[in-house]
């Protein structure tokens, strides 16, 4: 990929050293969720900055002000159990709760999935190739290529094995070609879960937060997970992260969800300001519309073509047939003035929810120039 040096933001674009300007499909990995520069956010943080930063866990006014908004968003029946740094860290927070409260210690997840790059989460999702493993984690096959019915038969084998505390489920598989089962696939997968007493976590990272339209995405699949981890667009582009949990289910101090940078006074004051600029934009009419001009202005183009589209919202992928003709558009695509995220054989698309109509079409034009002279 070409180089460059960003030296300014603003809402839907990117300004360079060299002087070009980029509309932004790419936002810092789908944290920017209202945009570069959001005003609200930044005086949020501001007022913040002048009052107090971080306390260590001891208690401020702003942290049960979040915590309060937070409630308040969550879908009914669900309660923030704890902020964290980042969605990786909220993933191991999410694995330390369904530990305490199953007294064991294996998970399952689904081989593609993206829930972090630890230890614990990067073996969730793909094997790493450097003959590391744990053994109490396993990873079940699925994805293109793969039947549903397959990786729920083989899901259930390892939860009739015992000793699974919890399934991971990321509900579209941002890194893996955009894959995602249908709703009954995810029923079947609960009722698995509750058959066997393991618990159903929903990694949100990146589909909550009005992404893929509703709040949370597991709201599309008629599922009720044990536990939500979200993060990146909840603090527009701040570093922080989340859990929260179904009623009924108690935090304990020994599942550990406290750290050096979690529930402090500035993450708060994102998330606060974040929540109440969403909830100001009418989301769900936003994301529609991203979704409906996306779809016009590239399936024409990619219509009987090898690349094909994934996704839904306000989150897309292009999948190539090789490396080579992905890694060539982006170059393109980038030169076209449009940023976009670049990994393998995908291109991603993840545009800020208020990104100018004028602009996303305009961008959506560019990408669809450039997949024809690379197809």
């Amino acid at each position: 990929m070409d180089s460059f040096s960003i030296v300014d933001a603003q809402g839907d674009v990117l300004h360079t050293a060299d002087g070009r300007t980029l509309i932004d499909l790419f936002t810092a990995h789908g944290t920017v969720w209202l945009g570069h520069r959001h005003p609200d956010v930044r005086d949020a943080l501001q007022r913040q900055l002048d009052k107090v930063w971080i306390t260590g866990g001891y208690a401020t006014p702003m942290v049960q002000e979040m915590r309060a908004a937070m409630n308040g968003f969550l879908p009914e029946g669900y309660l923030l159990a704890s902020l964290a740094s980042t969605g990786m860290e909220a993933n191991e927070q999410a694995l330390r709760i369904a530990r305490t409260l199953t007294a064991r210690n294996g998970a399952v997840g689904f081989a593609g999935a993206m829930h972090g790059k630890s230890f614990f989460t990067a073996a969730l999702g793909w094997d790493n190739g450097d003959g590391l493993a744990i053994p109490q984690v396993h990873r079940v096959p699925c994805g293109r290529g793969v039947d549903e019915a397959q990786t729920l038969a083989e899901a259930g084998v390892r939860l009739r094995r015992g000793g699974i505390a919890a399934i991971f489920v990321e509900p579209v598989h941002a890194t893996s070609f955009g894959w995602e089962g249908g709703p009954v696939f995810y029923q079947a997968l609960s009722a698995l879960a509750a058959q066997h007493g393991a618990l159903l976590v929903y990694d949100e990272v990146l589909t909550g937060f009005h992404r893929t339209g509703p709040s949370f995405c597991f709201l599309q699949h008629g599922v009720r997970p044990d536990i939500i981890v979200f993060g990146k667009a909840c603090g527009n582009g701040f570093p922080v992260a989340g859990v929260a949990v179904r009623d009924g289910i108690a935090i304990a101090p020994r599942m550990l969800l406290g750290s050096t940078f979690s529930n402090n006074a500035l993450a708060a004051a994102a998330v606060k300001a974040t929540l109440s600029c969403l909830r100001a934009l009418e989301p769900e009419a936003r994301v529609r519309a991203i979704e409906s001009t996306v779809q016009q202005q590239l399936l024409p183009a990619l219509a009987e073509g090898p690349i094909v589209l994934s996704g839904k919202g306000a989150m897309w992928i292009l999948t190539f047939p090789t490396a080579e003709q992905a890694a060539a558009c982006a170059r393109a695509v980038l030169g076209a003035g449009v940023c976009i995220g670049f990994h393998n054989r995908q291109l991603r698309l993840l545009p800020p929810v208020t990104i100018a109509p004028a602009n996303l079409r305009l961008a959506c034009q560019k990408i669809a120039e450039c997949c024809m002279l690379v197809s």
